[in-house]
């Protein structure tokens, strides 16, 4: 996976979005997840880049001088978002050019950035048959950084235990907030499990299923001897014009009861390709859901 997730021209356009949980926003009146404030009683966290309709009292007039740029003063109350980020790393992902590992990263890193830049706790968790790395969620600016290298350095590996990994992972957290989750969603053992763990501790699920577009409208025909990504598993089989239309069918079922299910439970659900350009993603489909604005 290329360092380099995200260039400094997409990153500024970043900083005009940010991340905001349900309850939160439907709780009590707080205005931002780090809400600007003035007294006394809160506690100066940071500055942030000045967004229309912020509080001209609130800008910092020293830095504008040095930097001619705007940045406001923010200040936190006790309670902010924790934004959990889950990256599916099994083998499956390493399928695709470029692959479901690497597309997947760079969404993991631009939700990242639109979380630090808005002062949240971020962390961010490689998953396969369980946890395989993980980093703490840090309120820091700073710590952007970090997880890009994070990220970067992610490598595929193992098979997929998507139940028990979220299952693990909703009984360890002290702080639910808003779960981000990253994967192919290519468990035979499913999903349903996994994600009602995450949704009985309270979480906010923003779940975004990531396909190579060969997966999506295979492009075969006749004999070939088909391995399984994450077992090695062979299967035989000759390909004819009605077997992939029984696998789109079987697929398109598969699409449907995952749509089902996120609606039922309130969980936002995004499903992409590869092949769809990176900030189509990031700047119009992710902001048409509720926790991107």
């Amino acid at each position: 996976m290329p360092v380099q997730l995200l260039d400094e021209d997409f990153l500024r356009k970043l900083e005009q979005l940010s991340l905001l949980a349900r309850k939160i926003r439907t709780g009590a009146a707080r205005g931002e997840n780090i809400s600007i404030h003035k007294g006394a009683s809160l506690e100066f966290s940071d500055y942030r880049l000045y967004q229309p309709g912020d509080d001209f009292r609130y800008l910092d007039w020293n830095i504008y001088r040095r930097l001619n740029r705007l940045f406001v003063k923010l200040f936190s109350a006790e309670e902010d978002l924790t934004v959990h980020i889950l990256i599916d790393t099994s083998r499956s992902m390493s399928f695709g050019d470029p692959s479901k590992l690497w597309y997947g990263g760079r969404l993991a890193a631009a939700l990242a950035y639109m979380a630090v830049n808005n002062l949240d706790r971020v962390g961010v968790s490689a998953f396969a048959e369980g946890i395989e790395h993980s980093m703490q969620p840090v309120r820091q600016t700073s710590h952007v950084f970090t997880i890009f290298d994070y990220i970067a350095g992610l490598k595929p590996s193992g098979k997929t235990q998507f139940n028990r990994t979220l299952r693990d992972y909703s009984l360890r957290t002290k702080r639910p907030g808003l779960a981000i989750l990253i994967s192919d969603l290519l468990d035979p053992e499913g999903y349903e499990e996994g994600l009602r763990a995450l949704i009985y501790r309270h979480f906010d699920i923003m779940l975004i299923q990531v396909l190579d577009e060969d997966e999506m409208s295979p492009h075969m025909k006749g004999p070939y001897r088909l391995v399984d990504g994450e077992t090695d598993e062979e299967t035989e089989l000759n390909i004819e014009n009605d077997t992939v239309a029984q696998y789109k069918n079987r697929l398109a079922s598969y699409f449907q009861e995952i749509e089902d299910f996120c609606l039922d439970h309130d969980v936002e659900y995004l499903r992409t390709t590869n092949r769809i350009p990176f900030e189509d993603v990031v700047f119009s489909y992710l902001r048409r859901g509720v926790f991107v604005h």
